[in-house]
């Protein structure tokens, strides 16, 4: 090899490949550091798009369970109030049965139809106190709820609910009455068509809660497919985008060794020009 002092070509070469062992550990320490073999862009183009698409798609699809999980929170609140307002209704189908009995006094059948216009007020309160988040979903706000269910736009599930109050059931003489505030405005429980009158309510509610029922099953099965798509997609992100240790690590072990080497030719290639001193000296 020519003995040359102008030129290193050595050095240069020794420079060059401890440039590169520094990116090598530089990238190494970074993966290490964040867990991820994709940082950036320029680590992996195509890589990183996917992985970033991924992404949107688990977080939308996580918040999307979410909204199915108050969705079955709703639905599982207007459910137990008409639990009780079932519960009532079916009181006031019995003192209907009894004011229909020839032996009650007078007295007698005012004491029901009192005790049956507390029942039917209280119906009327259950429906408009009961809300979830501030709405009154079985009272004046009931209709049509859209839960989004997914990351795309119509990805939803419509639930319906449906005002349980004494006026929408029924239970109230005059329809157009905008709320109950007389007794003298519920239902006759003596009369003619009063147990039927209260029969239809009580199968208009227990098609409520079926509905309700079936809103609920559906729901429960919605969360359990999204959570499967975000574990999924989730491991699929991770294989793309998360760093495997044990190769970074003997990757950063070697970049180390390619440091500490090329550090020491860089300097022996730096030191070789001194030999023509010998030449001359």
């Amino acid at each position: 090899m020519s003995l040359v002092v102008n030129t290193n070509v050595a050095s240069m070469n020794a420079q060059r490949a401890l440039m590169h062992s520094s990116r090598e550990l530089q990238t190494a320490m970074e993966r290490l550091s964040t867990g991820k073999k994709i940082n950036s862009a320029a680590d992996d183009a195509a890589g990183f798009a996917i992985a970033e698409s991924m992404t949107a798609q688990i977080r939308g699809l996580s918040m999307a369970a979410k909204n199915a999980g108050d969705g079955l929170s709703l639905l599982k609140v207007v459910e137990n109030a008409t639990n009780d307002v079932t519960d009532m209704l079916q009181r006031i189908r019995e003192l209907a049965v009894q004011a229909k009995s020839g032996t009650n006094s007078t007295g007698d059948i005012a004491n029901l139809q009192l005790e049956a216009n507390a029942l039917m007020d209280e119906i009327s309160r259950v429906s408009e106190s009961t809300t979830y988040n501030g709405v009154a979903y079985i009272g004046s706000e009931a209709g049509d709820v859209f839960i989004q269910v997914g990351y795309k736009d119509g990805d939803n599930i419509k639930l319906t609910t449906h005002s349980v109050n004494a006026i929408d059931l029924g239970l109230v003489d005059d329809a157009n009455t905008n709320g109950v505030t007389d007794p003298g405005e519920y239902l006759d429980i003596a009369s003619a068509t009063a147990l039927t009158t209260i029969g239809s309510a009580i199968d208009t509610v227990a098609g409520y809660k079926a509905s309700w029922g079936a809103g609920q099953n559906r729901l429960e099965y919605t969360v359990s497919n999204l959570m499967n798509v975000v574990e999924f997609t989730s491991s699929a992100r991770s294989r793309i985008q998360d760093a495997d240790f044990a190769v970074e690590a003997a990757k950063l072990a070697k970049a180390q060794v390619l440091q500490q080497t090329g550090t020491a030719m860089l300097a022996q290639a730096n030191a070789s020009p001194q030999l023509a001193i010998s030449l001359i000296s």
